[in-house]
């Protein structure tokens, strides 16, 4: 059997899960336009700086560079990339560079403007240029990651591979680095260990675990230097186990501290490492790293050899080995590592550059708290399993809460496992290691808006590990049934890999298509025409809904047609006004939900450009309210004039909409005059002592018969004893603020008009007449048998 077969056959779970993760890691890598990935957008110019040959970029919160903070990072990623593209032409970098300035970056639950850069077809496959570099990283990127899957498998089995005692083979040849009387015990504990039971089933749950976590899927298809950091941290949890488990060799301490050192010269977070390397060093030290915790004759059901175990104690509380391994191992991480932190010590007075770092990145505006910190759980949760683009692409909550609910049957099932002394003790390593990275994960959140679950992915293989561990302790206690062990391994993974197929369909590629276009201007409903500028106009809008609560959202389409071609990208913006003419909502965006701004509009094309506006949650309620829509550019800030079609200027009011919700009118004079069963006049008022010249105030009250599809218009008519007209006003109700087609079936809506008494009008008698008609054929809707009602009769002194 060849080498090739014999790995699949062995380990065919694994080669299997990595196939769909790569397959996977290429899909997302694909849909994902490029720097629309975490952080990408900065992580990538510092290898073009690299690659250009510019050398390490020197940090200073006052200088805006491309890769902002993270010209800050170790270089050990930027640089293997930069050597893997330099020979590509990206001096196309700043045209990929088309920021979206309303791009709302970690806000996921506000509509379109996600995009971080506007994308042209220059990103277009066959690659070129940039867009040819990035998805080059991506790609190397994505086979780092492919490590970290096949590191996690490993180090399950390293695990498991110490849970039960066997046979010892026949120990080797003597290696120098043990003396000569404890060589072959400490040789045949290598192979004795290795020969061990392995559970691969949990280790394919552990590998399927990090393959199939959308959100470590969507970073390994980016450019960033989480996918180095992490390989290297795992290949150093796996390399620290079996330093415990196969024994004390100087190859073994010489490898993990080029390891170590490398991840030092990766990700400042994987420091952190080094404590625990260091405690395993300890515990080596200790002599009891095999006799006690990784062979348990009483876990085993077996009766070791006693006279081996004796062996391998006097020979494991040898300090010598271990010492000099342990020091060897320090030497070769300062050798590695040490330059990058003396550079910072030199330039900033810092090792770690942590104070540049924060002042560029940008500090919180107010000291975190502990309450804040649990707060800010929700989103560390969520950006762990899948928030994608600029961490504002979020899947529906309930998936989240699955997830959720697995995470917390894991770890009871770690506390399970803990009572019952059913837990290997080498899970301490993995443990330790994701304590140390949420420890400082929760330092870096402490000084800086940057709670997200993605930046514990150097310990994923720890935290797979761990989780595997506690799901598995869950189990049907019926050995008929193969799945006895895994009746929630199962269902977990299978929602993982739903999730991360389901993702890059669903959820990245529609934000980030295209708005619709056309020509054809008669499919456009409700048509206006308000030209701005004479570059582009509004052509026609679409509510979804004609009423919304305080705290909602008012979803709104305009459509476009640009007259010319434009050389600007101008914003719009939209306010919510109310029937006072207070701004009660606002957005401002980039056309096309932020994907088409007005620099590539074509001319004649009509634009679909879709919106949904947020209202204040404080809106004074059953009231209407109107909708103006602006072009304007940013700087100088000055919006574009809006004109109707003789080139008059115009408030550019577009739709009308109801602030929905009760509210409290007394109803003053009780009436009840109804109008064609549409509307009733349930009430009035009439200031008193009204003379020649001066204002006569009526106020009504009505009430909504049904829901109205019609806009009537008002008139409150003054009319002599001989029913000459004296003074008028027509109007909308509330002067055209909230028109009869926003009102409720059994709203009472209160409506004011004023007339100007001419001021020669006569002492006498006269008459308030009130009615309705509609506006496109001023036909009056009839009430008692007539048009209209004589309200009151008022005499004039």
């Amino acid at each position: 059997m060849s080498t090739l077969t014999k790995t699949w056959v062995e380990h065919r779970a694994l080669v299997l899960i990595l196939a769909a993760f790569i397959a996977l890691g290429v899909t997302y890598s694909i849909i994902t336009p490029i720097f629309e990935a975490g952080d990408e957008i900065w992580h990538y110019p510092f290898v073009q700086h690299l690659a250009a040959g510019h050398g390490l970029p020197i940090q200073d919160p006052n200088v805006k560079t491309l890769w902002e903070q993270e010209g800050g990072q170790p270089p050990l990623y930027y640089a293997i990339n930069a050597l893997a593209t330099f020979w590509i032409d990206t001096r196309d970098l700043p045209d990929r560079l088309w920021l979206n300035p309303h791009a709302r970056i970690g806000i996921p639950l506000d509509f379109g403007n996600k995009n971080l850069v506007v994308h042209t077809s220059a990103e277009s496959f066959p690659w070129h240029n940039t867009a040819l570099a990035v998805h080059l990283i991506r790609l190397l990127s994505i086979l780092m990651s492919a490590g970290t899957v096949t590191l996690t498998y490993a180090l399950v089995l390293v695990i498991a591979s110490h849970t039960a005692v066997k046979q010892f083979p026949t120990p080797p040849q003597p290696s120098p680095w043990q003396g000569e009387g404890e060589r072959g015990v400490i040789a045949a504990s290598q192979k004795s260990l290795l020969a061990m039971t392995n559970d691969k089933t949990l280790a394919a749950f552990a590998a399927a675990f990090v393959a199939f976590n959308p959100m470590f899927l969507f970073i390994s298809a980016s450019v960033n230097n989480d996918n180095l950091a992490t390989l290297l941290a795992t290949l150093a949890l796996v390399l620290m186990a079996r330093l415990v488990t196969r024994g004390v060799t100087m190859r073994r301490f010489v490898v993990l501290g080029v390891v170590l050192g490398l991840g030092a010269l990766t990700k400042i977070s994987n420091l952190g490492l080094l404590g625990v390397a260091g405690c395993v060093f300890v515990y080596l030290l200790l002599g009891r790293g095999l006799t006690r915790t990784l062979v348990s004759p009483a876990r085993a059901g077996v009766n070791a050899d006693r006279k081996y175990i004796s062996t391998l104690v006097r020979v494991l509380r040898n300090p010598r080995p271990i010492i000099i391994g342990s020091l060897i191992c320090a030497a070769l991480v300062v050798l590695i590592a040490f330059w990058w932190y003396a550079r910072n010590w030199m330039l900033y007075g810092d090792p770690s550059a942590f104070d540049v770092w924060v002042a560029i990145a940008g500090g919180r505006p107010t000291p975190m708290t502990i309450t804040g910190l649990f707060n800010e759980f929700q989103g560390f949760r969520i950006s762990f399993w899948g928030n994608f683009g600029g961490v504002n692409i979020i899947a529906p909550e309930w998936v989240y809460s699955i997830l959720d609910a697995f995470t917390v049957l894991a770890l009871v099932g770690l506390l399970i496992g803990v009572w019952r002394r059913a837990l290997p003790g080498l899970l301490a390593i993995p443990a330790l290691w994701f304590v140390l990275i949420n420890l400082s994960l929760v330092r870096w959140t402490w000084l800086t808006m940057a709670s997200q679950g993605r930046l514990i992915f150097p310990a994923i293989g720890a935290l797979a590990v761990l989780f595997v561990y506690g799901l598995g302790q869950f189990r049907i206690q019926n050995s008929e049934f193969r799945i006895q062990n895994h009746v929630l391994l199962l269902p977990f993974a299978f929602l993982l890999l739903a999730f991360s197929l389901l993702a890059p369909f669903t959820l990245i590629a529609p934000t980030y298509t295209l708005p619709p276009r056309f020509a054809d201007a008669s499919r456009v409903p409700n048509q206006t025409q308000i030209i701005f500028d004479n570059q582009a106009e509004l052509i026609g809008y679409a509510l979804a809904q004609k009423s919304i609560a305080p705290g909602g959202e008012l979803p709104i389409t305009l459509y476009w047609r640009a007259r010319e071609t434009m050389g600007e990208d101008f914003s719009v913006g939209i306010r919510l006004i109310d029937s006072d003419g207070n701004v009660v909502g606002r957005w401002d965006a980039f056309s096309g939900r932020g994907l088409y701004p007005t620099r590539v509009w074509q001319p004649g094309e009509i634009v679909v450009d879709e919106y949904r506006v947020p209202l204040v949650s404080d809106a004074r309620t059953a009231q209407g309210a109107r909708v103006d829509v602006t072009l304007y550019r940013r700087a100088p800030l000055e919006n574009l004039t809006a004109r109707d079609p003789r080139g008059n200027a115009i408030t550019p009011n577009v739709a009308r909409f109801k602030i929905a919700g009760q509210s409290q009118i007394q109803i003053e004079n009780p009436v009840r005059y109804d109008f064609a069963d549409q509307v009733a006049l349930v009430g009035y008022a009439i200031a008193p002592n009204a003379h020649a010249g001066e204002s006569l105030r009526v106020r009504l009250f009505w009430r909504a018969l049904k829901s109205l599809d019609e806009d009537y218009t008002v008139f409150v008519h003054l009319v002599d004893a001989n029913g000459k007209l004296i003074a008028q006003k027509d109007d909308q109700p509330q002067h055209g603020a909230y028109p009869t087609s926003l009102w409720d079936a059994g709203e009472i809506v209160a409506d004011e008009y004023a007339l100007t008494l001419p001021r020669d009008a006569p002492p006498g008698e006269y008459r308030v007449i009130v009615g309705l008609y509609r506006a496109s054929d001023v036909t009056r809707l009839p009430v008692n048998g007539g048009d209209a009602i004589t309200l009151s009769t008022i005499q004039f002194p």
